[in-house]
């Protein structure tokens, strides 16, 4: 418990009405989650405002409310909460249940201080490790993670596929969650006795003031794409650009991919000391004499790592070049502590990414592989990649996600058409929008290819499981088939719900045989 007066004291505040002298039982801001006792910070979300969950926290037990300023207007009978949609009078809460409301001009920064506050600055206490990227920060992660585990450290994990506290792993909602669970998973990080914390660091979630409060030891860039613009995300590339830049204002070490076209646009302004990698130029960390192996389904990398004078030679089971990228990223990040080469060796061996160019097929004919590649700069680093391979055929299936950017479906179109031998267009997760829709703007980007050589074969298969059987029963022997875009997710999501979908089962089962009969 903390005392609401000391919490008060960490952040900037217009007003306070009620008794601050209170103990505060817990801090969230999620009407659902309130208990007896919680402060209860009411932030605005793409969809819901927490505003208007006032009276759901207050029923659940919330004692303070935290609350815009800008929502607040003063009646005669008190404080009454304004929203686009319902109007709550907060004075009547007040007197009936003995609330405190605080108002403050900026809710996300409020909720980012008073949690690090009330779970006593747990990112202090621990090495923080931040990775940033458009692609690679959940396998970047993991090799982080699995080369420190080699060496004997204690890691918590914080990203996109799970959470990870030492003891427990946990699936999350957000690559980077809100503020209080960020801080919340920390504290439990400390309570078990982990060394650092590796923490996948979305540009949603420092434009969102998630990670506002952490000093990260150690900040990684690993590359920049115009993606995740639109509504509900980004508004240019320029901002993309400028919120992936505000890590390395926030870290006492910078990583980068000197390799990048906009690193410099990522340093501008830096605060931390800085180190790069490279496959095309000289570095701290540099990669040379990359080649690729297939052999009975299995699909390896293999290059030699260079720092200073030193040269090892590296095997990973994760394909491609922007695999290797990710592997210098967790290289350098392991040249901050005592880690020996041949940990960095066994770890990278070894380590292989739930829903990250996952082989389902080892040992067989054809290769099948699931990826969350989701974006064009995604699929077409997987796609060249796999070319590398020299497969007999080269077949992708994916779709798009629904509220999402609608350029994104006509680039990744477009690319597929260019470097797959054979597409299956299907669903992803179309949210809100009409799958049927969105399949046909992508079919546009793969008939825009069409000028780059010979016309794209395709089909469209709008049930996922049955594009993957479709794909299974048409495979022969040195193909590489590719399922893109969701990876490790296990739901599909349509109109709000989240039905249950694991590509890594659907495929799984088709492969045992559970093939229907399927007329194009």
């Amino acid at each position: 418990m903390q005392l609401l007066r000391s919490l008060l004291k960490q952040i900037l505040y217009e007003s306070v009405r009620g008794d601050d002298d209170r103990k505060i039982t817990d801090i969230c801001c999620h009407s659902e989650k309130v208990k007896e006792g919680s402060l209860f910070v009411c932030i605005n979300g793409y969809r819901n405002n927490g505003h208007e969950y006032v009276p759901q926290a207050v029923e659940h037990g919330a004692a303070v409310l935290v609350v815009d300023d800008r929502y607040v207007i003063e009646s005669r009978s008190g404080p009454v909460i304004l929203t686009e949609h319902m109007k709550v009078n907060v004075y009547e809460l007040i007197r009936d249940r003995n609330i405190c409301v605080v108002a403050v001009r900026d809710t996300r920064k409020a909720l980012s201080a008073l949690s690090a506050a009330f779970f006593d600055h747990p990112a202090e206490r621990m090495k923080m490790i931040g990775i940033t990227g458009t692609n690679g920060k959940t396998t970047t992660a993991f090799l982080t993670a699995g080369i420190l585990q080699e060496a004997g450290y204690r890691v918590g994990m914080i990203g996109t596929i799970e959470s990870y506290d030492g003891r427990r792993r946990e699936t999350v909602k957000n690559t980077t969650p809100e503020s209080c669970e960020i801080h919340r998973l920390l504290s439990r990080m400390v309570e078990n006795e982990c060394d650092c914390c590796v923490m996948e660091v979305s540009s949603q979630g420092i434009a969102l003031q998630r990670t506002a409060d952490i000093f990260f030891d150690i900040g990684v860039f690993l590359n920049i794409e115009p993606d995740h613009i639109g509504k509900g995300e980004h508004a240019t590339f320029s901002e993309y650009l400028y919120c992936k830049s505000r890590l390395m204002r926030q870290c006492g070490i910078g990583i980068v991919n000197q390799d990048d076209p906009n690193v410099d646009k990522i340093l501008a302004g830096h605060t931390c000391e800085v180190e790069n990698f490279s496959i095309r130029h000289p570095s701290d960390v540099m990669a040379e004499d990359e080649w690729y192996g297939m052999e009975s389904g299995s699909l390896q990398s293999h290059f030699t790592v260079k720092r200073e004078w030193r040269r090892e030679d590296i095997v990973m089971q994760l394909p491609g070049q922007f695999n290797i990228y990710n592997a210098l990223a967790a290289i350098s990040v392991a040249g901050h502590f005592k880690v020996d080469r041949e940990q960095i060796k066994a770890a990278l061996a070894k380590q292989i990414v739930p829903g990250r160019c996952q082989n389902m097929t080892a040992g067989t004919g054809y290769v099948f592989l699931i990826d969350y590649a989701h974006n064009e700069m995604s699929l077409r680093n997987l796609l060249e990649t796999l070319r590398k391979f020299k497969p007999a055929r080269l077949i992708v299936i994916f779709g798009c996600g629904g509220n999402r950017s609608v350029l994104r479906r006509y680039q990744m179109g477009e690319t597929a058409g260019r470097l797959a031998d054979f597409t299956i267009i299907t669903s992803d997760n179309p949210r809100w929008e009409d799958p049927e829709r969105i399949m046909n703007q992508i079919e546009d980007g793969l008939r825009g290819a069409v000028c780059a050589g010979e016309k794209p074969s395709y089909i469209k298969i709008s049930d996922r499981r049955a594009a993957v059987e479709y794909a299974v029963s048409m495979a022969e022997k040195r193909d590489i088939i590719v399922l893109a875009g969701k990876g490790h997710e296990s739901y599909q999501e349509i109109k709000g719900i989240r039905y249950p979908l694991d590509d890594r089962k659907i495929v799984q089962e088709a492969l045992d045989g559970g093939i229907r009969e399927y007329h194009c």
